[in-house]
């Protein structure tokens, strides 16, 4: 089994029973996690691919909005005082 495909396997468990717990900063993580390969590849997926070089607004829309939900979520988990200034 390659290193990618185990740590899918690994992964999966860990955000269902981060859900299941109510820690939405392990999803944050991911959120912020998804820009890296996005950046290096100039490829985005939404509900289909999206490449820098055809489509670069919707492209650079969707790295925008995974940093926010992924910055917000993490900030929600360590500010919980202040989270509902996040919805």
């Amino acid at each position: 089994m390659s290193r990618a495909r185990a740590a899918n396997y690994i992964a999966l468990p860990i955000l269902l029973a981060a859900t299941a717990l109510g820690l939405y900063w392990v999803w944050g993580l991911l959120f912020v996690w998804w820009i890296v390969p996005t950046l290096l590849n100039g490829q985005a997926f939404l509900v289909f691919e999206i490449n820098r070089a055809e489509d670069s607004v919707l492209y650079w829309a969707i790295v925008g909005l995974w940093a926010a939900l992924g910055l917000m979520m993490i900030a929600a988990s360590l500010f919980p005082q202040y989270a509902h200034l996040l919805a």
